[in-house]
């Protein structure tokens, strides 16, 4: 075979073994030296795919494909720059254990710091924060097939290992790019002849999700039987059947529990927003417990962790799958590395109920104070508001994704009551960065098949707006909820907002661009609701409709500062008059 057919039949074989292995789903840019590859892809009937020009759209897009559904999307680009485009969405992956496979072209051996144009360093580009990365040969008949199939099914079991996360290949071509049929029974391709036949992969791998070990579970179950005041926390999970049987666990011990939003329990499964709870230092010196059991990863708010630097456990224990170091605190007395739905299930019956304080009437009254100082019907919408009606109206076949900052504190804290609904919630938490939001958001829509909404801060917005054009698809049907306060609206809550006179120029981070313009120059629909009934309204409608929508809310970031002071101001209050 000539080179041309050897190039065609080499990218042909790792596309077709991705698929193989589940990996089916491509996020691809365009570009030269990435043509056999591209075509690979293109070529085969049992490819889906995606065309992107911006590389760092095609990442978190990926990201989000991966969030929805626990397989590894594929990324495709060319030699140069476009391979670094991809960096912020592989930290996240790492940081978030999510499974993707980046697949670069590259330029040839005798190309590389020659002078070659669009050419950089590429492998091992992304450092520690791929679970596995490797330099491919160039297409040649001298390197078995077999080898390069079992080098694909590695990098997917790497991809989806503990910690899952993302792996790099890189993939250097020589001239010309352009594809040729391939013999495929010839000698080179004689010992892949039965692979070629069937539709089976080359090799299979299982993945052993850990069990907690008996020792662990009787440590535990003997840890919980003698504590006094107990808490379990639920962090990052996103597996709705970890979060329904802590929950389980919690009810029938009768042991407060504090949901997250992360966990993805906040909004799907009826518990007490013990978030606000934790904003009453009365309640907190009160409630001092003694065993933290903390399924899950991180959690959004500081609330519950201030009070345990103040009053430490004797015991914090955490429970997750994920073998990295999780105890930003220096606090963990215990690691359980195995499914908290496995765990929860051990621990059943470790002791008897016993009735701790009572916060039922507590939460009620900040529920009529949220109501009314945020909430009315004609009063102006707001980011508080905007928080609580989404999530009481957002319907079970119809996701939700949240972004970092503003939007995922006002919805931790101000979400409404859940009502046993099972609504998938996601968020970029593992390194909880603005960039790259709209387009995870899509690939999360186009990973679940599922329309959703993006809650989202303006800065972000701004940050990903090339994404919009994302949204124009079956794929990506996308209600983007834009809460417009002209700038970086958290920065108002920080010391550093009194501590200089230069804050409104180096952090506000000011803006006066069109909402309206974007919306339009990406053909999407557009609405400005000015009161909650009017936004409720709006919502409500765009959750019945099949195209894409951006609803900006407006409002000022003072406002926004006095609004959350005044509410936090009045759960103080309460929980003074009721703790006490």
């Amino acid at each position: 075979m000539n080179h041309k057919q050897v190039a065609t039949l080499w990218c042909a074989v790792i596309v077709e073994e991705l698929i193989r292995q589940g990996a089916g789903f491509f996020c691809i840019s365009p570009g030269s030296r990435s043509t056999p590859l591209t075509l690979a892809v293109a070529n085969n009937p049992n490819a889906r795919f995606r065309m992107f020009p911006d590389e760092r759209s095609a990442g978190f897009y990926a990201l989000g494909y991966a969030r929805a559904t626990g397989m590894p999307a594929v990324l495709i680009c060319t030699s140069g720059t476009a391979v670094a485009n991809y960096f912020p969405a592989v930290v996240e992956a790492s940081a978030d254990a999510r499974p993707m496979i980046v697949l670069s072209a590259d330029r040839p051996f005798e190309l590389l710091e020659a002078g070659s144009n669009q050419t950089i360093r590429q492998q091992n580009i992304f450092g520690t924060y791929t679970r596995w990365n490797f330099e491919l040969p160039s297409p040649g008949a001298d390197t078995p097939l077999r080898s390069l199939l079992s080098t694909i099914d590695h990098a997917v079991k790497k991809s989806l290992g503990s910690p899952a996360g993302p792996v790099h290949l890189n993939a250097p071509f020589r001239e010309p790019l352009e594809p040729e049929k391939p013999e495929t029974d010839g000698p080179w391709a004689s010992p892949i002849s039965e692979w070629i036949a069937s539709s089976e992969p080359w090799n299979r791998f299982l993945i052993n999700r850990k069990n907690p070990s008996a020792s662990g579970i009787t440590s535990l179950r003997t840890i919980l039987k003698e504590s006094e005041r107990p808490l379990f926390v639920a962090g990052y999970m996103d597996n709705s059947a970890d979060g329904e049987a802590v929950a389980e666990l919690a009810a029938s011990l009768d042991i407060p529990l504090f949901t997250d939003l992360t966990s993805g329990m906040r909004l799907s499964i009826h518990c007490v927003p013990l978030q606000l709870a934790f904003l009453s230092e009365t309640f907190t010196e009160q409630f001092r417990p003694d065993v933290v059991i903390h399924f899950g990863g991180a959690v959004i708010g500081k609330q519950p962790a201030l009070a345990i630097r103040k009053h430490p456990p004797s015991h914090y224990i955490v429970v997750r799958e994920n073998p990295e170091r999780f105890s930003p605190d220096h606090n963990v007395t215990l690691n359980v590395e195995a499914s908290p739905a496995s765990v929860a299930t051990a621990l059943a019956g470790c002791r008897e109920p016993r009735a701790g304080i009572d916060c039922s009437a507590f939460f009620s009254k900040v529920a009529q104070a949220i109501e009314s100082e945020a909430c009315a019907p004609d009063q102006a919408v707001n980011e508080v508001s905007a928080a609580r009606i989404v999530s009481s109206l957002t319907s079970e076949n119809h996701a939700l994704f949240i972004s970092n900052s503003m939007p995922a504190r006002n919805m931790d804290l101000f979400s409404a009551p859940a009502t046993d609904r099972p609504l998938r919630t996601a968020m970029n938490r593992g390194v909880s960065g603005i960039d790259g939001i709209i387009s995870t958001a899509a690939g999360f829509s186009a990973g679940l098949k599922a329309p959703a909404t993006l809650l989202i801060g303006d800065i972000s917005f701004l940050h990903d707006l090339n994404a919009l054009s994302l949204l124009n698809h079956e794929w990506n049907r996308l209600i983007v909820i834009v809460v417009n306060n002209h700038g970086g609206g958290i920065f108002s809550f920080l010391p550093v907002a009194k501590a200089t006179d230069r804050f409104e120029e180096c952090f506000a981070t000011p803006q006066n661009f069109s909402i309206a313009s974007a919306a339009r120059t990406f053909d999407l629909d557009y609405a400005h609701p000015q009161t909650n009934s009017e936004f409720a309204d709006t919502y409500a409608e765009s959750l019945k409709n099949d195209r894409s929508i951006v609803i900006e809310i407006e409002g000022t970031r003072q406002d926004n500062l006095l609004l959350h002071r005044t509410i936090q101001a009045k759960i103080k209050e309460i929980g003074t008059d009721y703790f006490s």
